[in-house]
């Protein structure tokens, strides 16, 4: 598409937008990708205060967008895992039955472009890459080639339209994370069992979603003890329902007593972490939901790439190899076979930017 045919479609879209009453955003999937997607529907809102904005979701990352001031409405969408919520047949009829003016579908998989013709919208936008492009009447320019630079974060690629529109970015906000009251308190009332102070503790999750972002248990574990030897802070490793195999390496490593609580909601998780003094953890959903409740964060890197997906709007510190073959896809090792870029980072390099945090609370990149 030349410039000046891509210009005329942006113009085109930009009118029929801001003649439309509501919009429907497509988020299935991560709880990262959820996260940083806050910052465009913020900036929406901004635009067009009067714009109703609804968000389908999958159920295990509502609570993301539930009670955010920019969302009008959350439509969930069940999973095997979490089955609270619509299935994809009364999502389709749903969705339709609602006539949205606009749909932005975000994701691209086979069931948002499903759900996204079964709208009936005049307006059903998808990035021009999406596998199934001809379901879309307009197609979103490659980002990098919007925000003429390389170099783009994540929150800044899900912002690629309001860029694309010249709509009005006065400045990317960082993701505004709500937390919801009565999981602030289940949070403060389990603390308050085990003898900890809300404020007063260490957070470490040691959990990712791939291998090659997933630091070993047995150095997370030492990573707790020498943190709450050194502080004398109690630490509290989490993770998820379908992850305590993690938790239970962790404690089988573990030379001090610490807790382990693999049975909190999402929502729960959130307000642990808001309470936290330090988060600690991989490349993965609840690190980027610390960053945006402005925790100090240590990250331990692995194979994905780091300048797409680095902690947005905290104070941090990133601990990483510098293997060439980073990044990558992260589904296997096809280098070396054993996820040398994550399983090499040694013990001492994480503490020491633990302490940094802890101590000066400067944050730093490494």
């Amino acid at each position: 598409m030349s410039d000046d045919i891509a210009a005329e479609t942006a113009g085109s879209l930009r009118d029929a937008l801001a003649r439309s009453d509501r919009m429907l955003l497509v988020r299935l999937r991560s709880l990262g990708d959820s996260i940083l997607t806050l910052p465009l529907l913020q900036a929406l809102r901004s635009w067009r205060p009067d714009l109703r904005l609804d968000v389908l979701v999958e159920a295990p990352y509502a609570s993301v967008f539930l009670d955010h001031p920019a969302v009008h409405e959350t439509l969930i969408l069940r999973t095997r895992s979490s089955p609270a919520g619509w299935s994809k047949a009364r999502a389709a009829v749903e969705i339709l039955r609602r006539r949205y003016p606009a749909v932005l579908n975000l994701h691209g998989g086979p069931t948002s472009v499903i759900l996204t013709l079964a709208s009936g919208s005049r307006i059903r936008i998808g990035q021009a890459s999406f596998r199934s492009a001809w379901a879309y009447n307009f197609h979103l320019p490659p980002s990098d080639r919007v925000w003429r630079r390389a170099d783009l974060h994540t929150v800044e690629h899900q912002l690629t339209v309001m860029r694309w529109l010249d709509l009005p970015i006065e400045a990317i906000r960082d993701p505004e994370l709500c937390l919801r009251a009565p999981a602030g308190a289940a949070v403060e009332a389990r603390l308050a069992e085990v003898g900890i102070a809300p404020g007063d503790y260490i957070q470490i999750h040691p959990t990712a979603m791939l291998p090659t972002k997933a630091w070993s248990a047995e150095n997370f574990a030492r990573l707790g003890d020498t943190l709450a030897d050194e502080y004398r802070l109690p630490v509290i490793f989490t993770a998820g329902s379908a992850e305590t195999r993690v938790l239970e390496q962790v404690r089988g490593s573990a030379a001090r007593t610490h807790a382990y609580w693999a049975d909190l909601r999402l929502e729960e998780l959130f307000a642990l972490i808001a309470g936290c003094r330090l988060f600690v953890g991989n490349d993965s959903g609840p690190t980027h939901a610390a960053a945006a409740l402005k925790k100090p964060v240590v990250v331990v890197w692995g194979s994905s790439n780091y300048v797409a997906w680095r902690p947005w709007g905290t104070r941090y510190e990133v601990v990483r190899s510098d293997l060439p073959c980073i990044p990558c896809p992260g589904y296997s090792c096809a280098e070396y076979g054993d996820s040398r870029c994550i399983r090499q980072i040694p013990l001492e390099a994480v503490a020491a930017a633990c302490r940094r945090m802890l101590g000066s609370g400067l944050a730093m990149g490494s």
